[in-house]
């Protein structure tokens, strides 16, 4: 073998060496590469199995609303196939109402409100309204047409049912409550001013406790009515139970005299007891056309007399 031969061999050697090499190289980087193509497949895997095990309804979508993932719990919410939800633009039938809280809330995100909580209407393939709660995530990095927003949904029908239920309820103790106070302050007013017919003709109302205006007021009112379904031409107006008086109420019970003396009637006022008879000098109230006796009893008897009397003539 001459020197040209011997070299030429010698070459060929070591290029096949390089290779050996190269080849061993890229064996270990596919090698690697399956490794890390496994690894991403288990970690898929993982992640998907967590997603699928969740109750909630998941998905992503791009800004123009094409879904680029859906789990199955959302797949058999709304009667789809995952062919016939990824890749398409898939818009729950929203009631129109909804759809516009639902526009505004989501133009709310961004970088600086990156989380946005949305709860609406929904009409479902078998037409029953449900009620759904999401957790929507804005996308992260520079967005754009392929920025993918993230959101998480649960059906929160039940609860808001029974917070309907609940207002409901409220609404109806209130008006029940309402009802009742009215009743009750219908019989405070039937106690606190209680009309009773003493004889033909003749009835008499006694008063009790603190005389303010709306009492005063609601004696008018009774006592009127009293006169008019009894016929009455006598009224006995007791206030022994009174203990204080005042302008306004004094005022007042000079017109109810004068509105019963209107009606054909005569008033008897009886158990002024003598500090409202002073507070009457003070307050320079008079009691014309009203007559005034020191008992209750000695008004119904007076009443009395006077009906055997004749309402023209006046008893002695």
């Amino acid at each position: 073998m001459n020197d040209g031969e011997a070299r030429s061999g010698s070459t060929a050697e070591v290029e096949l060496e390089m290779l050996r090499r190269r080849n061993a190289e890229l064996e270990r980087e596919l090698a690697e590469k399956g490794r890390v193509e496994a690894a991403l497949r288990e970690s898929e895997a993982r992640y998907r199995g967590i997603v699928e095990d969740q109750t909630e309804l998941i998905c992503r979508f791009r800004m123009d609303g094409t879904l680029t993932f859906v789990n199955d719990v959302y797949c058999r919410y709304f009667d789809k196939t995952r062919e016939e939800l990824i890749g398409h633009s898939f818009t729950p039938l929203v009631p129109d109402e909804d759809q516009r809280v639902l526009d505004r809330q989501f133009a709310k995100l961004g970088p600086e409100n990156p989380i946005v909580h949305t709860e609406h209407r929904v009409v479902r393939p078998d037409g029953s309204i449900r009620w759904l709660h999401w957790t929507n995530r804005a996308p992260l990095g520079e967005g754009g047409a392929s920025a993918e927003f993230q959101a998480v949904g649960v059906d929160v029908t039940d609860r808001r049912e029974a917070e309907e239920e609940v207002r409901r309820l409220n609404a109806e103790l209130e008006l029940r409550v309402a009802e009742k106070t009215m009743k009750l302050e219908q019989m405070v007013r039937e106690l606190s001013a209680p009309l009773m017919p003493v004889a033909d003709q003749v009835i008499a109302m006694p008063l009790i406790g603190f005389l303010d205006s709306a009492r005063a007021a609601a004696a008018l009112e009774t006592l009127l009515q009293g006169v008019i379904a009894h016929s009455a031409t006598t009224v006995v107006l007791d206030i022994t139970g009174v203990a204080v008086i005042d302008t306004q109420v004094a005022d007042a019970m000079i017109r109810l005299a004068k509105a019963v003396r209107l009606l054909g009637a005569q008033v008897v006022l009886t158990g002024i007891q003598p500090r409202i008879a002073q507070t009457l000098v003070e307050l320079g109230v008079g009691v014309g056309g009203v007559v005034t006796l020191r008992t209750l009893k000695e008004g119904i008897a007076f009443a009395l007399k006077r009906g055997l009397a004749g309402p023209g003539r006046q008893a002695r």
